[in-house]
């Protein structure tokens, strides 16, 4: 069988994976051979105008054409091709000199360093070259004043209206301030409670530190936990037909916005003030009063009185909002009992991005989360039970007792 081929034993009990790294190396070398070879024909390409007579841009557009490869590595042999003299480019077809190492060491050579700079370089990996030879590049004042003027960052909505793309370059200090920014208000996002499914990547909690940098910014004559809070007035946009057909999944969006499905839907109904406006035909049907779904006196009673968020072990104070323990959807009132007090984390991205749901068995102050309903091969256990802090101090020290059975009466009598 083909995994009787990466058994050690087939090794004639030699290390495997030191067996598998010698092969990868051989056919590595094979590789740069190749390459080597590729460079040699693309000096003819070029002595001969190859590019012009097909009508390429470039040697890069022609090479990634022809080849059928990234440009990124069509670049690669571009550059050697031109740079390279036949004697250097035969080496590498030889299997003398690896090309990718080849091709850092030129561009540092490029920058500035001197040829002993470039040799020393052979104890650097090659992202430690690309490094070195920032230092040695030389930077004008023209190019730092180009890059100020070309910094731009563009911010467009997709086509069918679902998400919005985020694009754009900064100056040198001006990314690395955005980057500390972000990495900082990533690290304040915590993991979910309940972990039925990957982790946040990087990536994502930038994004959502990004949003709520935003949001910090639109309200920032709030202080954090604010029971006044921010009741954005959203005009919701409906086909009504449409909408009641597809359980809002269709002819649904927002007025100067995107177009959004139910799930959006519910969180723009749960954290904000709803105008609803219904179109039938491209005609106004009906115009909705201006709406809260909790009212603001009640919201802010809530809030005074869980004080921060109820979950589980949560003490973050950031950004509280109230939610239904038992959704409307389902039967829940609107009613102090039946709402609870939620970070921003556990209301905007555990419950209405990733579909969590509040445990309605668990204690007001100590919520638990259920994971999706997608995520089928779950049951909750019905035979937990939740006691406060008190509770587990009180049964703690009854079993104390009850396993050492103290001899001595009580001082007491």
């Amino acid at each position: 069988m083909l995994v009787d081929m990466y058994e050690a034993p087939t090794f004639h009990d030699a290390d495997s994976i030191l067996v598998a790294e010698n092969n990868l190396k051989d056919a590595q070398r094979k590789i740069d051979r190749l390459r080597g070879r590729q460079l040699t024909w693309l000096k003819m390409v070029i002595r001969h105008r190859g590019i012009v007579r097909d009508g390429y841009r470039s040697l890069v557009d022609w090479t990634a054409s022809r080849l059928d490869i990234p440009h990124s590595v069509a670049r690669d042999l571009a550059y050697l091709a031109r740079r390279l003299d036949e004697d250097t480019i035969d080496l590498i077809g030889r299997g003398h000199l690896p090309f990718d190492r080849t091709v850092s060491q030129q561009r540092l050579l490029q920058a500035g360093a001197t040829p002993t700079e470039a040799a020393a370089s052979e104890d650097l990996d090659l992202a430690g070259i690309t490094k070195l030879a920032t230092r040695f590049r030389k930077l004008s004042r023209g190019d730092e004043r180009n890059s100020f003027e070309r910094q731009y960052v563009n911010l467009r909505v997709s086509d069918d209206g679902a998400v919005w793309h985020l694009s754009g370059r900064l100056t040198a200090t001006d990314g690395q301030s955005v980057r500390q920014a972000l990495d900082r208000r990533a690290d304040q996002i915590p993991p979910l409670i309940s972990d039925t499914e990957a982790e946040l990547t990087p990536a994502q909690k930038q994004a959502i530190g990004l949003a709520t940098m935003a949001q910090d910014d639109l309200d920032q004559h709030l202080q954090p936990g604010d029971p006044a809070g921010r009741e954005p007035v959203i005009m919701l946009i409906k086909d009504q037909t449409l909408a009641d057909q597809s359980a809002d999944t269709q002819g649904v969006e927002l007025f100067n916005g995107p177009r959004i499905g139910p799930q959006t839907v519910e969180t723009v109904e749960c954290e904000g003030r709803t105008e609803e406006v219904t179109i039938s035909d491209n005609q106004v049907v009906e115009t909705g009063p201006t709406r809260r779904q909790v009212p603001k006196r009640l919201r802010r009673a809530v809030l005074a009185r869980d004080r921060k968020c109820v979950i589980d072990s949560c003490q973050s104070g950031y950004r509280l909002q109230t939610h239904h323990v038992v959704p409307r959807s389902d039967g829940g009132t609107n009613t102090a009992d039946n709402l609870a007090t939620l970070c921003w984390y556990h209301h905007h991205i555990a419950i209405h991005r990733r579909g969590h749901r509040i445990d309605p068995h668990t204690p007001p102050h100590r919520r638990r989360l259920l994971p999706p309903r997608t995520w089928g091969h779950y049951r909750h256990p019905t035979n937990v039970e939740y006691f406060s802090p008190h509770e587990q101090q009180q049964r703690a020290y009854q079993a104390f007792l009850d396993k050492y059975h103290p001899e001595q009466p009580h001082p007491g009598g």
